[in-house]
Formats: structure tokens, C-alpha cells, sequence
């Protein structure tokens, strides 16, 4: 599959973004943020490999082009609250430790998974074929979405475990990521399903 001018200009922006971060993270000798950006590479080569079959809308390659550079950015901003994955947004609400909404890092979560429900609900409709059971179809994608999330905290959780340090948090930070993923999903298959019923 020949790709078009405007998902070149998104595969390079993703290749940069791997290869930029890629050394500044190599550079500060941040092994998690390095694996982190190795897991982009990965998310950036099935992306763009699958188009033929997939064949992902350009607004959800620029969703997931921009999560990647959030999560980037999130490992190497510094804040008053420390990486700008830990800076607190809005005191919602304030439990102590780690317990705290909103968070840059929840943020993130519910982008991301807001994009990744969109995505389900498009293979779902677009590639499967499933052009009834629309409250059916919206479900599984969300909840396809907030399964699928489960490998990021895999990933986070293998990080914890294996580095001396991380940013990952514990069993608050871990719920709340899973609360954030399954919101920002809902929230995302949701408004498209009233703003573009008909598409």
C-alpha cells in the first residue's frame, strides 16, 4: 500500500519522535523511558504496516502520533512537582501519596485510550463489517480498548520490578490509570457515535 503525502509526513514525525527521544533518553541513562520509546517504534511499525487492512482514519494516525510525543514528553519536561508525568493539574481531588486527580499522567491514559477506543470501534464497523448493534458495537469497543490497556500496565509494572527507579507509582496510580483508560474510551466512542452517527 502506497501511502498518501499526509501519512508520509506522519510516519516521519513518528520516526523522529522515536529516534529523538530515543537519545536523549540514552544520553540521561533513563532505561524506562528508553523501553518506553522502543515501544513506539513498535506501536509506529504495526500502525503504518497494517494501513492496508486497518485503514485507520488520518485523525486517529494523529491521535496516536500525538500520544507518542506526550508520552515523551512526559519522561523528560521537569516540573515543580517533578517529570511532567507526575505534575498535578487540578487539585479534584487529593487522597495524599499518589491518590490525586488530575494528573498529566491520567491525562495521557484517557487520551490514549480514548484513541485506541476509536480505533476498535472503526475495525469493528469499517474492516469487520458490523453496521448494526450500534450500542453493541460501541460497548465492545470500549471495553476492547480498557482490556487492551492492561499491557501498558504490563509494561509498567515489568519496568517497576526490573529498573532501580521509575516514575510508575503503585496501587493508586495503577487503579487510577485503569479508571483513566476506561473514562477517556467511554468518553471518545461516545462523542463519536452522537457527532458522527451517520459516518
Amino acid at each position: 500500500m502506497r501511502l498518501t503525502k499526509t501519512q508520509k509526513t506522519l510516519l516521519s514525525t513518528n520516526v523522529a519522535i522515536v529516534i529523538g527521544f530515543s537519545w536523549y533518553y540514552a544520553q540521561a541513562l533513563n532505561y524506562e523511558f528508553l523501553a518506553y520509546a522502543v515501544t513506539i517504534a513498535v506501536v509506529t511499525v504495526v500502525l503504518f504496516g497494517t494501513l492496508k487492512w486497518s485503514r485507520f482514519s488520518t485523525g486517529i494516525i494523529i491521535g496516536v502520533t500525538i500520544w507518542g510525543l506526550l508520552h515523551m514528553l512526559g519522561g523528560s519536561i521537569m516540573t515543580s512537582d517533578g517529570v511532567l508525568y507526575a505534575y498535578r493539574i487540578f487539585p479534584f481531588f487529593d487522597g495524599g501519596g499518589e491518590f490525586f486527580i488530575l494528573k498529566f499522567d491520567q491525562v495521557v491514559h484517557a487520551f490514549l485510550y480514548g484513541v485506541v477506543g476509536l480505533m476498535f470501534f472503526h475495525l469493528l464497523r469499517e474492516v469487520v463489517g458490523i453496521r448494526t448493534h450500534l450500542p453493541l458495537i460501541a460497548a465492545t469497543a470500549i471495553f476492547a480498548a480498557a482490556g487492551f490497556s492492561i499491557i501498558n500496565e504490563i509494561v509498567e509494572f515489568l519496568a517497576a520490578v526490573n529498573l532501580p527507579e521509575t516514575g510508575v507509582g503503585g496501587y493508586h496510580n495503577t487503579v487510577l490509570d485503569m479508571i483513566f483508560n476506561l473514562g477517556g474510551a467511554t468518553v471518545a466512542v461516545l462523542v463519536k457515535i452522537m457527532l458522527f452517527r451517520n459516518k
